[in-house]
């Protein structure tokens, strides 16, 4: 685990980043956000698990902890620079673009 880094607060979230901080670990903090970042828990979830009510404050904490985003699956990019490109240049979207791999049900 990375330290935060308490220099990153911007104004305003100083407050309520300590309070939290009194509260929970920085590795409980850490292991929330990382869960949240990566599909474990939705935004509704970490933010009651943390209790914290303001949606500015989730992603300051983001930034001071350095949770980096997952890796992005290059197939996916693909398909959806495809997509956009049909849909901008007026052309038809086929079935197989519109959704996600996975998505599709696997036989």
């Amino acid at each position: 685990m990375t330290a935060p880094d308490l220099s990153r607060i911007r104004d305003g979230y100083a407050d309520d980043i300590a309070e939290l901080r009194s509260r929970w670990t920085d590795e409980q903090i850490t292991d929330a956000l990382e869960r949240y970042r990566h599909g474990g828990m939705n935004r509704d979830t970490v933010m009651a698990a943390l209790d914290i009510d303001y949606i500015g404050t989730l992603y300051e904490l983001i930034s001071v902890y350095q949770i980096a985003a997952p890796a992005t699956d290059p197939q996916e990019e693909a398909r959806q620079a495809e997509m956009m490109r049909l849909l901008l240049s007026g052309e038809e979207v086929p079935p197989e673009l519109r959704q996600p791999a996975s998505w599709r049900v696997r036989h």
